[in-house]
């Protein structure tokens, strides 16, 4: 056969592929058993899609999806324009609302989903989108990919809130559980940004933390997200980032505020320009954890942290190539700096009001930071610019500054301490610090 024919050939078969792809339209029901929706969702082939249309999907038996799509032709679950599809479980279904199992290049947009013991519950998979979904009241978590190892994930701006409400026994709550606590499955390469997660509930050990990587896990960013209220029973982090992976995670442009620690960090990561307040522990503690053998490879600059008990508590006698620095700490009444265990740690032009323990006021790893009233804006009002004559302003080591600050703008030189970068503006031009999605 010549060139020209098996060209042919492939255009011809390329063009029944794309032809094959097919729209399908589910209507709600309440059924005991296997729902339409979710035989359909079974069924779909690469290029497919399924849109839901509003109203209650109830199912009384285990709801589990498994589509397989490509790179060139994902499939996509979604709800129908302008209508909001609630997937549920009837009272007393201890199950999870439903499970993905193994799928690849899928799209999942515009779903609500309440209930469930995990209200959404991926295993395994890759190439993933999850975005502009809810995912409320569950018995225990919220969305968990602790069972086998999932890769390049999107999960973004969804709104995750109230899980924990199981009064049967002990609940965690935690808002995302990502990647295994021994390290035996690994989350890579994901990126979960802009969600709204809130009103965590647990009872139990385990944690109702907002964001918590695990053990392993590693490539993945977290930005640009807003947690509170982390402290419903249980008082845990807004985030947790495990590391001892080969690679680093990145947690930047996050605000957070009534949990136990804001972000708590151990190894191989960086954290920058993240807004934390009133926390009930601490702003960020970087210390050991007994599933971490390795304390190395973690960058904490930039970030601005108000009103804690413990501003930031470090704990790195052992730890390897560690920085801090550029940081705003203002905790009135309680400790800025509580760091007894630097090792070979560097820390450089971190700025604090406050209680120092361990570290005291050097003029090049830790300076006066004055006031709150004279660094801040407003604090009562929960702004966190600096304010004309600020300390913060241009006093941040040049060689260290992140790149963008907490609203994605560049920085420039002289450059401020903190989670902004004021470059002369009085007033914050961004989204200003509240309940909701970043905008």
């Amino acid at each position: 056969m010549n060139r020209r024919k098996i060209l042919c050939l492939l255009l011809s078969c390329a063009v029944l592929d794309l032809a094959a792809a097919r729209t399908y339209e589910v209507y709600p029901a309440t059924v005991e058993t296997v729902e339409e929706f979710e035989t359909l969702a079974n069924a779909l082939r690469p290029g497919d899609e399924l849109i839901l249309h509003g109203g209650t999907y109830s199912q009384k038996e285990r709801r589990s999806v498994t589509a397989k799509g490509t790179a060139e032709q994902p499939i996509m679950i979604r709800a129908a324009r302008g209508e909001a599809p609630l997937l549920t479980r009837p009272g007393g279904v201890r199950r999870n609302n439903i499970e993905f199992v193994d799928c690849a290049h899928l799209v999942i947009r515009g779903l609500r989903f309440q209930g469930g013991n995990s209200g959404v519950r991926f295993i395994r998979g890759h190439h993933i989108t999850f975005e502009e979904c809810e995912i409320f009241e569950t018995t225990n978590n919220a969305l968990t990919m602790n069972s086998g190892d999932c890769h390049a994930f999107i999960i973004r701006r969804n709104h995750i809130h109230h899980t924990g409400l199981s009064t049967s026994g002990a609940t965690e709550g935690e808002g995302m559980y990502i990647g295994c606590h021994s390290g035996s499955c690994r989350t890579t390469d994901s990126l979960i940004e802009g969600n709204y997660i809130h009103h965590l509930r647990g009872t139990s050990s385990g944690g109702n933390d907002g964001i918590e990587i695990k053990f392993g896990s590693h490539g993945n960013i977290v930005r640009n997200n807003v947690i509170h209220d982390t402290n419903i029973g249980q008082k845990y982090p807004g985030i947790f980032v495990y590391g001892g992976g080969s690679g680093a995670n990145i947690v930047e442009g996050n605000l957070i505020w009534n949990a136990g620690e804001g972000i708590q960090v151990v190894s191989d990561a960086i954290v920058r320009n993240n807004i934390i307040f009133d926390c009930a522990a601490t702003g960020i503690t970087a210390a050991p954890h007994v599933a971490v053998p390795h304390v190395r490879n973690t960058a904490i600059v930039n970030n601005t942290v108000f009103n804690a008990p413990i501003g930031v508590r470090i704990r790195w006698t052992d730890a390897t190539n560690m920085l801090f620095a550029n940081n705003a700490v203002y905790c009135p009444g309680g400790t800025a700096l509580d760091a007894f265990a630097l090792g070979s740690a560097r820390l450089r032009n971190n700025y604090v009001h406050g209680r120092l323990t361990g570290i005291a006021v050097d003029n090049e790893r830790v300076f006066d930071g004055g006031a709150p009233s004279a660094a801040f804006l407003d604090v009562a009002r929960r702004d966190f610019w600096p304010r004309a004559g600020s300390a913060l302003l241009g006093h941040a080591d040049s060689d260290l500054p992140a790149a963008l600050d907490f609203n994605g703008t560049k920085r420039v030189a002289p450059f401020d301490i903190g989670a902004y970068e004021s470059d002369g503006r009085e007033q914050n031009p961004g989204w200003k610090v509240q309940a909701g999605f970043k905008h």
